[in-house]
C-alpha cells in the first residue's frame, strides 16, 4: 500500500474511536449537564410547585421539612398543624409518595376558618428509607359549608377533575434515633 493509503486508514482507524469515546463516554455526561450529581447520587427532588399550580395559601408546620426518626422495627409520628388562616372554610388532602411506608391521619379533611388540625403521619419502614425521595404533598381548596356537612364530604370535594387552590411539597428527611431512644433488646439468659 501507498504512503498515501496507509495515512487514509490511520485517520479512518482514529476517527473510529473518537466516535466510538463519543458514543460511550458523552451520554453520562450530558444527561447531568450541571455537573456531577450530589452526595448520595441523587439529585434532589423538586418540592416547587409545578407550572399553572398555585400556592399555597394556608399555614403549615413545620414548613419546610418533615423529620423522622427512624429506628428498624419501630414505628415513628410526626406531627404536622394545618392552620387555615382565611375566612372561608377549606377542604385538604395529604398525599405520599410510599402508601406501604407511610399513614396519614387524617389523609382528608375540613378546616374551618381560623381554625387550626393536627395531622399525623406514621412510618413504618423496616429499612432507613433513601434519601431526597421521600415527599408529602398537602392540597387545600375553598369550600362551602354545604360540602363540611355532606355525606362523604371532603370525599366529594377530592374528585379526579378537582383543581386544588393551593399546593406545597414537604421533603421527608430521615434521622437514625439515637441508642438511648431504640427499643431495648431482649437479654439472653447464660446458664
Amino acid at each position: 500500500p501507498s504512503g498515501h493509503s496507509v495515512r487514509v486508514k490511520w485517520h479512518h482507524l482514529q476517527q473510529s474511536r473518537l466516535l466510538l469515546l463519543r458514543r460511550l463516554l458523552l451520554p453520562p455526561l450530558l444527561q447531568n449537564p450541571n455537573g456531577p450529581p450530589p452526595p448520595g447520587g441523587k439529585k434532589p427532588l423538586n418540592l416547587a410547585n409545578k407550572p399553572g399550580e398555585p400556592a399555597f395559601q394556608l399555614k403549615i408546620e413545620p414548613s419546610e421539612n418533615v423529620m423522622m426518626s427512624w429506628t428498624k422495627g419501630v414505628m415513628s409520628t410526626v406531627d404536622l398543624k394545618i392552620t387555615n388562616s382565611t375566612s372561608d372554610p377549606h377542604s385538604f388532602k395529604v398525599k405520599c409518595t410510599d402508601n406501604n411506608m407511610f399513614r396519614v391521619r387524617p389523609p382528608l379533611g375540613f378546616i374551618e376558618a381560623g381554625q387550626s388540625l393536627p395531622i399525623k403521619i406514621y412510618q413504618t419502614s423496616n429499612e432507613m428509607p433513601e434519601e431526597n425521595r421521600h415527599l408529602f404533598a398537602i392540597y387545600h381548596k375553598k369550600c362551602t359549608v354545604a360540602d363540611t356537612k355532606a355525606p362523604n364530604g371532603a370525599r366529594n370535594v377530592w374528585k379526579s377533575d378537582t383543581k386544588p387552590d393551593g399546593v406545597v411539597r414537604l421533603l421527608a428527611v430521615f434521622k437514625a434515633a439515637p441508642a438511648s431512644d431504640k427499643p431495648p433488646t431482649p437479654e439472653k439468659k447464660v446458664r
